[in-house]
C-alpha cells in the first residue's frame, strides 16, 4: 500500500546522506536498485510486500535523492550505509534484496555483516571479475540520447526499450540528477570494490538467485559459480525478462520473494 510508505533520509557520516522510502511495521526487508535505477523503481514490488513486511527501498549513495558528494562510492561504503540504515531503525536482522550493482551491494553486506542478514536475494547481480575484463558491451556513462538507447536496449525488455522518447528522457534525467557529473567517481569506486568471487565464500545466509532468462548484460550461466560457492543457494530463471526482472516481470519477482522469505 503506497499510502503507508514514507520518504526519509539519513546522515551516515561526513556529508553522505542516504535517501529511502519505507514501511514501518513487520519483519524488515531492504531493497537496493541496480545500475541506472532508483528506489522508486521498486514501489510496485514494495507495495505488494508491505502488508506483511517492513520495506526499505534505498537510493544508493550517488543515485537519486541520496548524496553525491563523496569520493568513495564503493560497495564497502554502500553496504556500510545499509548497516547504518538498519541501526537507525533498530533492525537487528533483515532480508536484503539487490538487483545488478545493488545485488553487489547486498552480497558485500551479507559477507561483511553476516549477523545482520536473515536471507539474501540477488537479482541479475553485477560484480564478477569477467565484467571488468575487455571492452564493455555499451557505454555505461552515456553522453547523449543515442548512447542511452544502446544502454536501454541491452538492459530492458524490448517492448519498453523502444518507447518513443524514452532514451532521451532517461538521458536528460541522468544529467539533471547529478549522476553523470560523478560518473568518474562511480567508475573508480566500482574498480576498487571487492569482486563477487571473493565475497561468495563469506556468505552464509540462505540465498536465492533470481535471473532474467534473457539477460544480455550478465548471462545466467554466471550463476553456476554461486551455486558452487554459496552453500544451499537456489537458482530461479524468470522467462521473458532481461537484466531488470522487477520491471519486465514484476509479478514473477513478487511471487518468488514471497515464497523464499516466508
Amino acid at each position: 500500500m503506497v499510502s503507508s510508505m514514507k520518504t526519509s533520509s539519513l546522515a551516515i557520516g561526513g556529508d553522505n546522506v542516504l535517501s529511502y522510502i519505507f514501511v514501518e511495521e513487520a519483519p524488515a526487508i531492504v531493497i537496493i536498485h541496480g545500475v541506472g535505477g532508483h528506489k522508486e523503481d521498486w514501489i510496485g514490488v514494495a507495495q505488494a510486500l508491505s502488508d506483511t513486511r517492513r520495506v526499505f527501498c534505498v537510493d544508493m549513495l550517488g543515485f537519486g535523492e541520496s548524496s553525491k558528494c563523496g569520493d568513495d562510492l564503493s560497495m564497502t561504503v554502500q553496504s556500510a550505509a545499509i548497516k547504518a540504515l538498519l541501526d537507525a531503525h533498530n533492525v537487528a536482522q533483515a532480508d536484503v534484496v539487490g538487483n545488478s550493482v545493488g545485488g553487489w551491494v547486498a552480497a558485500t553486506f551479507a559477507a561483511t555483516y553476516p549477523e545482520r542478514i536473515r536471507r539474501l536475494v540477488l537479482i541479475d547481480v553485477a560484480g564478477f571479475r569477467a565484467m571488468f575484463e575487455g571492452q564493455p558491451p555499451v557505454n555505461f556513462d552515456p553522453d547523449n540520447g543515442d548512447q542511452m538507447q544502446q544502454l536501454i536496449d541491452i538492459t530492458i525488455n524490448p517492448k519498453i526499450a523502444k518507447m518513443p522518447g524514452l532514451a532521451q528522457r532517461a538521458f536528460d534525467a541522468y544529467v539533471a540528477s547529478g549522476e553523470k557529473a560523478i560518473s568518474a567517481t562511480w567508475g573508480k569506486s566500482l574498480f576498487a570494490s571487492p569482486r563477487l568471487e571473493d565475497l561468495m565464500p563469506k556468505i552464509g545466509a540462505p540465498t536465492l538467485l533470481l535471473w532474467g532468462a534473457d539477460d544480455r548484460l550478465v548471462p545466467s550461466a554466471l550463476t553456476d559459480v554461486f551455486c558452487r560457492q554459496i552453500a544451499g543457494a537456489r537458482m530461479l530463471l524468470i522467462p521473458d525478462a532481461g537484466h531488470f526482472p522487477q520491471i519486465d516481470q514484476p509479478d514473477a519477482v513478487i511471487a518468488a520473494l514471497n515464497e523464499f522469505m516466508d
